[in-house]
Order: C-alpha cells, then sequence, then structure tokens
C-alpha cells in the first residue's frame, strides 16, 4: 500500500554484550567480600545490595576490566542513539547478591538517563524482566497474530555470566526469583554538567 506510511514512535533501545572471558574467580570473591561487608536489603527487594551504602563500585581497581565492558557497550547504544558520548558519566554503582529466591520488584531508576547490569555470577537463567512503557496505559490488549518485539508487554533476558545490559532508567523492570546464588553489579548513567 504505498499510500500508508509507518513510524515508529518513542523506540526504547536495550543494548547488551556478553563477555564471559572477563568475569575472574578472583573478582566475583571479591565482590562476596563487599558485599558480606557493606550490603543490606534495600526497599522493594529479596536480595542484598551495596546500592545505600557503598555505590561506587566500579572505582575499584578490582572492576577495571568489567568497568571497559560497560564503556564499550555504552559506546555501541551512544552510536545506536545518537547520544553524544562524551558528557556522560557513572552516577552510581552497586553490587546486588540474590540467594535461592531471592528478586527484585518492579522498579525503575530516578535520578539518571541510562541504567545497567552486568552478571558476574548466575546460572544463566531468564533473569531481567523489562515492561513495555504503556502497559498501564492499554485498557483492551488485542489479539495478535504472533508476538515480537514490536508488540510485546514484557521482554526476558537472560542472567549470563559477563552479559551487560544498558537501558534507559525510566524503563520499568524487575527481576525473577534467583535459582541459585547471582552476583550482579548495576549501574546509573547521567550527563556531566561541569
Amino acid at each position: 500500500m504505498s499510500d500508508v506510511f509507518c513510524n515508529v514512535l518513542f523506540p526504547t533501545f536495550i543494548v547488551y554484550t556478553d563477555k564471559p572471558e572477563t568475569v575472574k574467580q578472583e573478582t566475583v570473591n571479591f565482590a562476596k567480600i563487599i558485599i558480606s561487608e557493606y550490603a543490606n536489603k534495600p526497599f522493594h527487594s529479596n536480595c542484598l545490595s551495596t546500592v545505600k551504602t557503598l555505590g561506587n563500585i566500579l572505582e575499584y581497581d578490582q572492576f577495571a576490566e568489567i568497568r571497559n565492558d560497560i564503556i564499550h557497550c555504552l559506546g555501541a547504544y551512544c552510536e545506536r542513539t545518537k547520544i553524544v558520548k562524551n558528557n556522560l558519566r557513572f552516577s552510581g554503582s552497586w553490587l546486588n547478591l540474590y540467594n535461592e529466591h531471592g528478586y527484585q520488584d518492579l522498579h525503575a531508576h530516578s535520578g539518571s538517563m541510562l541504567s545497567g547490569v552486568y552478571y558476574l555470577k548466575s546460572d544463566g537463567e531468564k533473569d531481567l524482566i523489562f515492561q513495555s512503557p504503556y502497559h498501564f496505559y492499554q485498557p483492551v490488549e488485542p489479539d495478535y497474530e504472533e508476538m515480537n518485539l514490536e508488540n510485546c508487554s514484557n521482554v526476558e533476558y537472560n542472567s549470563n555470566v559477563g552479559r551487560c545490559i544498558i537501558f534507559p532508567s525510566h524503563l520499568m523492570h524487575r527481576t525473577l526469583p534467583a535459582k541459585s546464588e547471582r552476583i550482579s553489579l548495576s549501574f546509573n548513567i547521567t550527563h556531566d554538567y561541569r
């Protein structure tokens, strides 16, 4: 139909990479030490986290390679979305430890532009679920001939070791209950206005 035009409006981009070779056992052990010393149970979750007690994890030398992986993934995000990368900075980074059945409730990250997660230890099961920004505004769900990324309400990602996922901070997300111990490093990115 040459008289019909289609625009994709307000897209949400999620970028991810998989680099399991970056995650060394020494890094996982160091993360466990940090968690045992600083973690507490934050709001809306059933996990241990340093989100409120130690929010600069990526500044530790032990996470330098992981920081480089995150910066590489951020570069791909910026290239795809045409965001100027030069004035971005990490505004926080923290560790999360999920024991069996541990999870995070549905939430978003305020005060930042982009957020992300990097998996240090996991069984690779489905973990992270993103919810469509329009999910609660669709009063009647249509019947679809097939479900795909353009019409679904939720998208799930596996928690592969070495996987880095970057997404807009406003995007609602949650985690499924862990089937075994899972350790992740989460982070926020914002503009540097200096």
